[in-house]
């Protein structure tokens, strides 16, 4: 039995010592008690398979997170930029910078780091529009803005990272001034010939993460004129979260007396964004409910949207309307032809929803398609030629044919 037992201790001291002597047992230990949030403990462990393995990158990177847990900056930078110079190419070591980025306690000491970042990975988009927002948070709003334009071109851009440059072109433009006008004419199954014709003039205020405005509507129909008076804003929260708040009032029949909207935004998945939102509308007494759920996807140069709007219910049937939007951007964010496809009118067509209030059981389908062009960064010219094939009564259907132009001014 004694030899036995010898045997057993001799074993186990073999086995423990082989194991302080292996590297990749080493380093399975540390990342379980880094797992365990036992950050001494790994970051003991990761030091001994160092001395073992200088080279071992996996060792070497589980020591930095073990360094950031423990608020150990300056060691864990001279680990980083160790890999960065011997090893930049492996395959954890450019995601470990990216998120050293977010962890500077200071935007100008983040945007020194990511340019030398961009001398290591001169080609990286992510990077560049990481160097593009911090030009902005650093007060360097023309660098920033020209940066986000020639970014925005690039065919291998993220839905993520074009929704990021977006927000910054937003946010370098303090002010803008539009103006738009919108024609309707009927086709000869209509009663009404005479066009409707709508003008639309607006002043938005961009500030940090908020734009703000507010837009007058004034609509002729021959025989009825009225104009629609709106407040609107963007609120942003974070990276993930933004929101759409609307208000107008009018005294006229066909417009709504009382306009409310909300939306909120969610980004999620790096090319996905998801809108829940409502519309109220008030009629004189009456008052009218639309819940709004939208999805988006953003892929290359392309956008993609699925929205809808479910109520009111009027005279006993359920008011629905479903839409497919796209873009392509081709030269910058502000750039794309758009198109819109849709079955029933929107609570946002507020120049034709009246027709809804008044006969909600009969079908309209929509379609349109249009063009967003931007002359260097101050002029933006909108343009958009449209049908709606409607139900005029249970047995009788006409088309309206409905085109737009439009001009914004930012300075």
């Amino acid at each position: 039995m004694s030899r036995i037992a010898l045997l057993l201790v001799s074993i186990l001291f073999t086995s423990a010592l082989w194991s302080q002597e292996d590297p990749d047992l080493l380093y399975m230990e540390a990342l379980e008690a880094y797992q365990k949030s036992h950050f001494e403990e790994s970051l003991k462990l990761t030091r001994q398979g160092l001395e073992l393995a200088p080279e071992y990158h996996d060792i070497r990177i589980l020591q930095i997170r073990n360094q950031w847990a423990l608020n150990m900056w300056t060691a864990a930078d001279k680990d980083l930029d160790y890999l960065l110079e011997t090893a930049p190419s492996y395959v954890d070591v450019k995601p470990l910078a990216l998120q050293r980025i977010g962890r500077f306690a200071s935007s100008e000491e983040a945007l020194a780091f990511t340019k030398e970042l961009l001398q290591i990975y001169p080609s990286d988009v992510t990077l560049k529009v990481r160097e593009a927002e911090l030009l902005l948070e650093t007060g360097n709003a023309g660098a920033a803005r020209k940066a986000a334009n020639e970014l925005s071109g690039r065919e291998d851009i993220s839905g993520k990272d074009r929704y990021a440059l977006q927000l910054i072109l937003k946010q370098t433009v303090t002010d803008e001034i539009g103006v738009s006008y919108q024609v309707v004419s009927f086709s000869k199954e209509y009663s009404r010939q005479d066009p409707w014709h709508s003008i639309s003039t607006e002043y938005q205020h961009n500030f940090k993460r908020t734009a703000v405005l507010g837009r007058v509507n004034y609509t002729d129909r021959g025989y009825d004129n009225g104009t629609l008076f709106e407040m609107e804003a963007y609120p942003v929260f974070n990276d993930h979260f933004y929101s759409f708040v609307n208000i107008g009032l009018s005294d006229n029949s066909f417009f709504p007396d009382f306009r409310g909207s909300a939306s909120l935004f969610y980004s999620f998945a790096k090319n996905f964004e998801a809108e829940a939102g409502a519309r109220v509308l008030n009629y004189g007494e009456r008052s009218y409910f639309s819940a709004v759920a939208g999805l988006t996807a953003y892929t290359g140069k392309f956008y993609f949207n699925l929205r809808s709007f479910i109520g009111p219910e009027r005279k006993e049937k359920l008011v629905q309307n479903y839409q497919f939007n796209t873009r392509y951007y081709f030269s910058g964010a502000d750039n794309y032809f758009f198109t819109r496809l849709g079955k029933g009118i929107s609570p946002d067509e507020l120049v034709l929803v009246k027709q809804v209030e008044e006969n909600p059981s009969l079908e309209a389908w929509y379609g349109n398609i249009g063009l967003n062009k931007a002359f260097g960064i101050h002029h933006v010219f909108k343009a958009s030629a449209g049908m709606l094939y409607e139900d005029i009564t249970s047995s009788r259907t006409g088309t309206q044919f409905i085109g737009s132009v439009g001009y914004r001014y930012r300075f």
